[in-house]
């Protein structure tokens, strides 16, 4: 790693490198040695760039009331955290651990196999009726599916779908499944398939390739597709929105949105109005909303409460009008 080109500021090539010595600043394994205190020139030195204040000698102790690095003793490593140890976990503020365990996605094929929780009792949920959740082994959405990225597309492809080269490259949707799947199903490489869950249903190409595999769980087989989610209904190139099929829950940290594994149904050919009638409680797609809409919204949103702040009467507080409606051609920047 020493030859990395890259580094973190101060010409740091890997943070709190100080823990590479032992308390006496000496290196724990001289085939290792890395950062090193030199008793003779009174400094830390070594192959990379202290991340340690340079001259602290490891028998330093802070005085009482010290700040800062200053407060920090020359055996306490990590310098960006307060107490200058290693961290398990975080002392404050983590809603759910404080140590890794296994739980389930929220929808999956099989019961949590280490113990009967099955799935993170601090996630958020959103039970409604765009939203609807199926049990565990739903026979209906027996697949496995998961997301991700192509390296021609950018996040949601906003920005990518509408650079002609980028989407010559990567044109279509696709649902990538596996022959032994395709065959199950009566699908085609490069046919049509239509992808349904309790969200809703889209449409896209199949892309059938040995690359994803059928596994073995608990007995029995349980197939996977993968869908990159970078389409959307504007752009050089077009294609249904992956993110209408999965489902909203919520890391209950930073409440990200649990869009990596759900489960599935695949079939044949452009059946999205079909299938989304036949399978029970699919959801009702809601409105397609764009930059503009949602800008206008918003914007009508502050109107409210500024009406709401200076009404005195509760006959006041009811808007009987937008002050923006949702197709305004330019948009609404408000602040």
């Amino acid at each position: 790693y020493l030859g990395w080109g890259f580094a973190w500021p101060n010409n740091v090539r890997v943070l709190y490198n100080r823990a590479s010595a032992d308390p006496e600043g000496r290196p724990w394994s001289d085939r290792k040695r890395y950062v090193w205190w030199d008793e003779g020139a009174g400094r830390w030195t070594g192959l990379d760039t202290p991340d340690f204040p340079p001259t602290t000698a490891p028998s330093y102790q802070p005085p009482e009331g010290a700040t800062g690095l200053e407060g920090l003793s020359g055996t306490q490593p990590f310098v960006m955290l307060a107490e200058g140890l290693g961290r398990l976990f975080v002392p404050k503020g983590l809603k759910d651990g404080p140590l890794p365990t296994h739980y389930e996605p929220f929808e999956s094929p099989i019961l949590n196999p280490l113990y009967s929780q099955q799935t993170s009792p601090t996630a958020l949920d959103h039970p409604r009726g765009d939203n609807v959740y199926h049990d565990v082994a739903d026979a209906q959405y027996p697949h496995v599916l998961t997301t991700y990225r192509l390296t021609e597309h950018h996040t949601a492809g906003a920005m990518s779908r509408w650079v002609p080269w980028l989407a010559e490259l990567q044109p279509e949707l696709f649902v990538e499944l596996s022959p032994e799947l395709a065959r199950e199903r009566g699908i085609e490489n490069a046919g049509w398939a239509t992808v349904v869950t309790p969200r809703g249903a889209i449409e896209c190409k199949a892309l059938v390739t040995r690359r994803i595999r059928p596994f073995q769980v608990n007995g029995r087989t349980v197939h996977q597709v993968g869908m990159p989610w970078h389409w959307g209904y504007r752009g050089v190139v077009t294609g249904d929105v992956v993110n209408a099929l999965s489902a909203l829950v919520g890391d209950p940290n930073v409440t990200i949105h649990e869009s990596k594994a759900f489960m599935c149904d695949v079939r044949a050919g452009r059946r999205r109005t079909e299938l989304a009638a036949l399978y029970r409680d699919a959801a009702t797609p809601l409105p397609r909303a764009g930059r503009r809409e949602r800008q206008a919204a918003e914007a009508n949103i502050d109107f409210g409460i500024e009406l709401a702040a200076k009404a005195e009467s509760l006959d006041e507080l009811v808007v009987r009008e937008p002050r923006y409606t949702l197709d305004q051609p330019e948009g609404v920047y408000h602040g």
